[in-house]
């Protein structure tokens, strides 16, 4: 069964969350990650264990956003999508590229957090 809801910041960023099967969350985000919404951010990314973050439709990510995924990565299992050279410029010049789990795709990233049945077993 999957879930949605959308939460959009007066600040200009929106989420949308997605429940996978799985129990993996898909967070899609459109504008931008700054100081003004990364309280917003903080808050889409507190919503599950296994998240995958679509960041394809943001055009900035400061590093109070690269923070929060940092952070966010040591809560639960993060796979982060991203598009934009801006996005990857602020993860490389971190240094998160190295730490967070990148993809170019969703259903890349999904795939990495998908659990595989045991032999036997049903998911």
């Amino acid at each position: 069964m999957y879930g949605f809801s959308t939460i959009d910041d007066p600040s200009g960023l929106t989420f949308t969350a997605t429940e996978r099967s799985g129990g993996v969350r898909v967070i899609t985000l459109v504008g931008d990650v700054d100081a003004a919404t990364v309280e917003t951010f903080d808050e889409a990314l507190a919503t599950g264990e296994r998240l995958v973050v679509d960041l394809t439709r943001v055009a900035f990510l400061s590093c109070a956003g690269v923070r929060s995924l940092l952070e966010a990565n040591t809560r639960g299992k993060l796979a982060v999508v991203v598009g934009g050279h801006a996005v990857t410029r602020s993860l490389e010049a971190t240094g998160a590229d190295v730490l967070l789990e990148i993809h170019s795709r969703v259903g890349a990233a999904l795939a990495g957090l998908t659990p595989v049945p045991e032999p036997g077993r049903e998911a």
